[in-house]
């Protein structure tokens, strides 16, 4: 079995890269949605491939973050 790894969508229209993911059924209930979607603001295949890795990054700490619930904080912090 191949598993495909995420890479940047390019727009048919715009020519605009974008990442675009799956979001995974435990977080759809808190999100609201099924798919996240974000632009990547360039047109540049090689520039695309490293804000597509910032980004995913970006959302897989966001989503953990999400899974571990809410902290409490200190009355300092």
């Amino acid at each position: 079995m191949v598993l495909l790894m995420s890479r940047p969508w390019k727009h048919p229209k715009t020519g605009v890269y974008w990442l675009r993911k799956r979001i995974p059924e435990d977080l759809r209930p808190i999100l609201d949605k099924r798919e996240e979607k974000r632009s990547l603001k360039t047109r540049d295949p090689a520039e695309a491939k490293r804000r597509h890795l910032e980004a995913l990054t970006e959302l897989e700490v966001q989503w953990a973050n999400l899974r571990a619930g809410p902290k409490s904080l200190t009355e300092r912090e």
